[in-house]
């Protein structure tokens, strides 16, 4: 064997071994399918460079290097694979690399940590090459056009959305189809016509029906808390007590309540939550429709006499929320640049500081008020200073994110008890309704070691249904006493659920949510379940990754017992009914431009 020939094999060898640790490490092995032709297209890329552009197989080597840590980190992260249109985050990256540092492990440098040695290596090889004749590059244009026609021939019928593509053609084959898709495919979706929605009957006697009329609204998204973690304890020790009290006096839970967010998380969690519309799914809400105007659940309070205020404790332009958060409506917003910064910590002001200093705020503004707080001191990847942490952890806990996560949820408890207690006193409390809810979990499944710990931790197995739900309180002084709702439901259904209790009628223009204290159970599940995935209380489905119904698992949650997808039909079509009605709404009103809310 030629030198020439022990190098190629050399690279060839060294870039399979990293595509199986990046799917050892991500979706798993046992994605066989994928994993085998991951194989192939690397194979095939391969033959061709060294057939016609050996010069260039370093480049192909480490491109492919550079797309591994790319992905492996965005999925430690999200648990999906980047697409292109994420290049429109990029300016979000030094906001978050807090997170993006904590997966700087020996798996994710072993993708690209051979890179220097080999740059020697192959200037060596190089320079050993003998000028030879080369084929036409007309047959390579040709080889390279049969290649991916043949592979993505019956994509294109069954018009596959890039994370099915992965799933059947492997991790290669999605990168070069994700570009095709936003070309030839998503653009196409939104000429559709939108399926027709029928209004919603209005009942004369609804349970909670305003409760907290004329009082003012103080709602706190609570970043990444998760319902498994409310009324535990660790080795003794209450993980939320403040949140634990609040549920046992004056306050209406809903306890099947889940998160339906898409790449923007918490971005995404604030639109879904304020307009009652999903969210794009593949794309942050706030990037893709922040520039139009929304007749959302802001507007709505406005007309009906309420001074909106939103506050969070990072930059304005984090998310775009300074753009978003004027044409959601909202008469100010509060950020970190108008803020004392006297306590830092982890991605922005303390819990603790933004809570102090908002309610000096609020002591000020006309009544009634909305106040939207979004919290910031439980961010992944959940490190606190030491002097900060107050749960004693077993040593097998401390430093994973399980431990991390349980220090700052419990750190951002105490912050919230503090909150309360500073409402009491500045005579707010008794004239307001405190509703608190998660924004999306902290801990899923999609990391292995998390799935590992926190499942020893229940003693069950921690799975996306778990790890999806969360909390949603609804605080009411003098209330009488608690109550547990157990109707099934997600952040859609927010708005109407509040206006009812409020006294106040849903009339926005399009809402696809519900009134979880007087309609049926239901949600539809975004981004980390595929698209039509949905649980009803009796009936968990969740479509396959591939896409294909007659593949995809339906379950009798109550008897758990698997059932055939056509028991499911029903379900799915309302899944997909209200992400494709909320799609092409938004997308309408964005084809109008700026100002294209009517006068009401």
């Amino acid at each position: 064997m030629t030198k020439q020939s022990r190098y190629t094999l050399l690279l060839y060898v060294l870039i399979n071994v990293k595509l199986f640790l990046f799917y050892l490490f991500t979706v798993g092995i046992t994605r066989a399918q994928s994993y085998i032709v991951s194989i192939l297209w690397c194979s095939m890329l391969w033959v061709i460079f060294i057939t016609f552009i050996e010069k260039k197989q370093f480049v192909l080597y480490s491109v492919l290097s550079a797309t591994f840590i790319v992905d492996y980190l965005y999925f430690q992260n999200f648990g999906t694979l980047p697409s292109i249109k994420q290049l429109l985050l990029l300016p979000q990256l030094p906001k978050v690399g807090s997170s993006i540092k904590y997966f700087l492990n020996p798996v994710s440098l072993s993708f690209v940590g051979d890179i220097p040695f080999l740059i020697l290596l192959d200037r060596k090889f190089l320079k050993s090459l003998s000028d030879r004749e080369k084929p036409s590059q007309k047959i390579v244009v040709v080889l390279v056009t049969l290649c991916l026609a043949f592979a993505f021939f019956p994509a294109f019928l069954q018009n596959l959305k890039p994370m099915q593509f992965f799933n059947r053609y492997g991790l290669v084959a999605y990168h070069l189809y994700d570009p095709v898709y936003l070309l030839a495919f998503e653009k196409q979706d939104f000429l559709a016509p939108p399926a027709s929605t029928q209004s919603k009957p209005e009942s004369n006697k609804k349970a909670f029906s305003a409760i907290a009329k004329d009082r003012n609204v103080i709602v706190i998204q609570f970043e990444s808390l998760q319902n498994i973690f409310l009324q535990r304890s660790y080795d003794g020790q209450a993980i939320t007590p403040n949140l634990n009290a609040l549920l046992e006096k004056d306050s209406i839970y809903f306890s099947n309540y889940f998160q339906q967010t898409g790449t923007g998380n918490t971005a995404d969690a604030e639109f879904v939550t304020l307009t009652s519309l999903h969210v794009p799914g593949n794309h942050p809400a706030y990037e893709t429709y922040s520039d139009i105007e929304l007749d959302g659940l802001i507007r709505l309070l406005k007309r009906a006499g309420y001074y909106t205020v939103a506050f969070h404790g990072n930059a304005e332009s984090f998310w775009n929320r300074v753009q978003a958060y004027t044409h959601l409506g909202f008469d100010d917003f509060v950020s970190l640049e108008d803020l004392h910064q006297d306590e830092i910590v982890g991605m922005g002001l303390s819990d603790f500081s933004l809570y102090r200093q908002a309610v000096e705020v609020l002591k000020k503004l006309p009544q009634p008020f909305f106040a939207f707080v979004v919290t910031l001191s439980s961010h992944t990847p959940f490190i606190l200073p030491q002097e900060l942490k107050t749960l004693m952890l077993e040593p097998k806990h401390v430093n994973t994110l399980f431990g991390n996560y349980l220090q700052a949820i419990n750190y951002a408890d105490r912050a919230f008890g503090y909150f309360l207690q500073l409402l009491k006193e500045s005579g707010l409390y008794e004239k307001s309704i405190i509703v608190v809810y998660g924004d999306h979990a902290g801990l899923y499944p999609f990391h292995k070691e998390t799935k590992m710990l926190v499942s020893e931790w229940l003693n069950e197995e921690y799975d996306f249904l778990k790890a999806l739900n969360v909390p949603l309180i609804v605080h009411v002084p003098g209330l009488g006493k608690s109550y547990e709702v157990k109707n099934v439901g997600g952040q859609v259904d927010f708005t109407p659920t509040i206006l009812n209790m409020l006294g106040l009628k849903c009339d926005l223009e399009l809402y696809v949510g519900k009134d979880l204290c007087n309609d049926e159970s239901f949600v539809a599940f975004r981004h980390h379940l595929p698209d039509g995935s949905f649980f009803d209380g009796e009936r968990l489905f969740v479509v396959s990754e591939e896409g294909t119904i007659r593949k995809s698992v339906g379950i009798d949650v109550k008897r758990n017992e698997p059932m055939p997808y056509y028991e499911f039909l029903d379900g799915y079509q309302r899944a997909i009914k209200q992400i494709e009605v909320s799609r092409h709404f938004l997308e309408n009103l964005k084809s109008k431009g700026p100002g294209n809310l009517e006068a009401r």
